[in-house]
């Protein structure tokens, strides 16, 4: 018996060694691991430094949305998936598909992802709201003139539209442009900006020539991969017609500068602890 009760003591002891051997942060006594770091440096694209800062501010978020009380149910859930399904002209079904397809995310993932992005809306909400001021016309008309990027499109976009029933086919076709496995179906066409999915128009004029957009549902059926061939060049959209847009562009910095502004002071006033961090160019190189 003495001896089942050491080996006992010896597992506990080992699991524990190697939970606090995996700690790389604690917030508030809330650990952030090596593991969490690696994987938001891969997902995020972040170099160390910014993913440490990432998680930290998730974390202290976090902290602040359950003291706070703030909850979302599945029915937010539901409804602001609706809106999106809505929005992209698909059935939730197929929105799913799409999530699937470009994140990689599962139904219950994308639901808890999407739970956690509402909870960090509220919160920002109570914090920012009160401290925003709406800019003057001549704060407006500044800030177009000084981001044009965020205000110019291209109204034409030519493009190679790949169909199949197939999701790997078309996989393989991104993959390797070269390729051309059975079962798709090849289209040129020209979108205009104004005639398509506003989503699609979004996701066009950001693209580069000579990329693939991400695979995307069909609403009729399988799905569609679209090739960028070519673009009209972008041109300045009229002052009036994307006032409302600059608005919100000048108050959505405004919100940002104000929470970084609350979570930078959040972040000097919290117990941190920095236990060990990653090597960055090992994990570079995984």
């Amino acid at each position: 018996m003495r001896r089942i009760f050491l080996a006992v003591l010896i597992v506990a002891a080992v699991a524990q060694a190697k939970i606090v051997d995996g700690v790389a942060i604690l917030v508030k006594e809330q650990p952030i691991t090596l593991y969490d770091i690696e994987q938001a440096m891969q997902k995020e694209h972040l170099p160390l430094s910014k993913a440490v800062d990432f998680l930290i501010r998730e974390t202290l978020e976090a902290m602040e949305i359950k003291e706070r009380g703030i909850r979302i149910g599945s029915e937010e859930i539901n409804e602001r998936i609706e809106q999106m399904a809505a929005g992209n002209k698909l059935t939730v079904s197929q929105l799913y598909d799409a999530i699937w397809s470009t994140e990689h995310l599962t139904r219950d993932a994308f639901r808890e992802k999407l739970r956690k992005t509402l909870a960090a809306q509220k919160l920002y909400s109570a914090i920012a709201l009160s401290a925003l001021e709406e800019p003057t016309g001549e704060e407006m008309r500044e800030y177009y003139r000084l981001h044009p990027e965020k205000f110019s499109k291209s109204r034409t976009f030519d493009v190679l539209l790949y169909e199949s029933p197939d999701k790997q086919a078309l996989e393989a076709k991104i993959a390797n442009p070269m390729l051309n496995p059975p079962g798709i179906r090849s289209e040129a066409m020209r979108m205009e900006y104004d005639k398509i999915n506003p989503r699609l128009a979004q996701m066009l004029n950001k693209a580069e020539p000579g990329t693939f957009l991400p695979l995307l549902p069909n609403p009729s059926g399988g799905f569609v991969a679209i090739y960028l061939k070519s673009k009209a060049m972008p041109t300045m959209e009229p002052y009036d017609s994307v006032a409302p847009r600059i608005k919100e562009a000048i108050m959505g910095d405004e919100r940002e500068q104000t929470l970084k502004d609350y979570f930078d002071r959040a972040r000097m006033n919290a117990d941190i602890k920095i236990i060990r961090l990653p090597d960055e160019a090992l994990t570079r190189g995984r």
